[in-house]
């Protein structure tokens, strides 16, 4: 996949205000960005036959000396991660592209940043929910799908610790096993919002919490397979090396995995 940035601030789309935030006031127009500290800057992804053309923050670092942000996370430990673009998305969004499930396939993408595993998603045809903890993120990814011509589809703003009663073929997720604190309610939600049948692929670089979410998806009763970037299966998570976690149930499938 091969990729390209314009560093300029957002175009004429972008809303004005005085102030930027970390939290902005979103527009209703999903075609409008709100203005963030920093700014906004395009990019282009090169997803096999398909280009993406992405808005995303032009500094991301800007949002961690946010007041706001700085409450947030004494009071939740929350980070504005969904503002950076994680170097796993790109091999993530790659490989979607190798998928064969059917067109029209309801997908739900966990911590869905920016966007563009989903979009990536969306425009292979499959029917793809955004869900994330920030609601600048889902503004976004509308924004984003917009963008590229690929409606404006829906969103979920989702706490995992909260989880809606509602279930999907497919679950994706990417670079969202960094924290052992999180394993347990994201491992329930998975349990909970995954169709019987379904699969849960999950993108990650090889992390060192990898091993241990791993384990805890086989005690949670997952069945666990690791496949690198080129498709080859491994018997063990992988170290510093882009892998998918493809869990689920050991049951008949409802999709191809």
């Amino acid at each position: 996949m091969n990729t390209s940035s314009d560093s300029s601030a957002a175009t004429s789309g972008e809303a004005n205000s005085h102030s930027p935030s970390a939290f902005p006031e979103l527009p209703e127009r999903f075609d409008v960005l709100p203005e963030i500290p920093g700014g906004w800057s395009a990019q282009e992804f090169h997803v096999g036959s398909q280009t993406l053309r992405l808005m995303r923050p032009t500094n991301p670092d800007l949002f961690l000396d946010d007041a706001d942000v700085q409450k947030e996370n004494a009071r939740n430990d929350y980070m504005p991660y969904w503002a950076f673009l994680w170097p796993s998305a790109v091999k993530m969004a790659a490989a979607v592209q190798n998928l064969e499930w059917e067109a029209g396939t309801e997908v739900l993408e966990l911590g869905a940043g920016i966007g563009l595993v989903g979009l990536a998603a969306l425009a292979r045809g499959y029917r793809v929910v955004f869900s994330d903890y920030d609601a600048t993120a889902l503004h976004l990814c509308q924004y984003n799908a917009h963008l590229n011509g690929l409606g404006v589809p829906e969103t979920i703003k989702l706490d995992w610790r909260d989880v809606p009663n509602r279930t999907f073929p497919v679950l994706i997720g990417c670079e969202i096993t960094y924290d052992a604190t999180l394993h347990e309610p994201l491992l329930i939600l998975i349990g909970k919002m995954l169709a019987p049948g379904g699969v849960c692929w999950l993108g990650d670089p090889g992390r060192f919490q990898g091993p241990f979410f791993y384990e805890a998806a086989i005690r949670h009763g997952f069945r666990v397979r690791i496949q690198d970037e080129f498709g080859n299966e491994h018997s063990a998570p992988l170290s510093n090396q882009f892998q998918i976690l493809k869990l689920d149930r050991s049951s008949p499938s409802v999709v191809p995995r």
